[in-house]
């Protein structure tokens, strides 16, 4: 059976515009590392790394310390309207992607530019903390900083180590990959559908 050109047409502009959403929504996810030091206005920026692009219930994304030593891992959910957004934050050795023990860190989100989230001077005594902001206002991106502030046991400031003074930043956008599905449901129905008539029309009549 042969397809109508226009059909043909018809599926490859659909299934562009599908292609199109599912990129934009997965390359909104973005995390950079600056390296913020003391009376000096050079700011180093290390690879963002994307771990796992949106999916319909969490977002997980990942950035390198200056120094390439340390991964800070973030599963968060996301965005939804009058609902508080969960954040689970995780320190490894970049290296072996073991927890590094006692880590130190500011963590601060805000939607639209207000502040939903700030916990200052966290400790997670194996490597991770577990957050959750005040309900969110919508469903807007989020966006989360994150400060090493070092490595060691809170009363013991002056024997932390490093990196420190390092503010990681994270996005956190809406899941869009919904939208995509549906608007190929429509556009196989209508594919079916158009097809169908097509061979109707050239039906030879008795």
């Amino acid at each position: 059976m042969r397809i109508p050109t226009k059909t043909i047409s018809l599926l490859a502009v659909i299934f562009t515009t599908v292609i199109v959403l599912s990129i934009s929504s997965t390359d909104s996810v973005i995390a950079e590392v600056d390296d913020i030091q003391q009376d000096a206005a050079v700011t180093i920026k290390a690879p963002a790394l994307v771990i796992e692009g949106p999916s319909t219930q969490e977002t997980t994304v990942a950035g390198l310390s200056s120094d390439g030593k340390i991964r800070v891992e973030i599963i968060a959910s996301n965005p939804a309207k009058d609902e508080a957004m969960s954040i689970d934050i995780k320190f490894r050795d970049a290296n072996g992607g073991s927890l590094k023990q006692h880590v130190n860190y500011d963590i601060v989100a805000t939607q639209n530019g207000k502040e939903i989230l700030s916990s200052l001077e966290a400790h997670g005594q194996e490597g991770h903390g577990t957050h959750n902001t005040t309900p969110l206002k919508s469903n807007d991106s989020v966006d989360i900083k994150v400060k090493l502030l070092g490595f060691g046991l809170p009363d013991e400031q002056e024997n932390w180590t490093g990196p420190a003074k390092e503010i990681l930043y994270f996005n956190v956008v809406p899941e869009f990959g919904t939208i995509a599905a549906m608007i190929l449901a429509i556009a196989t129905i209508s594919i079916i559908a158009i097809s169908a008539k097509s061979r109707l029309s050239i039906m030879p009549r008795f």
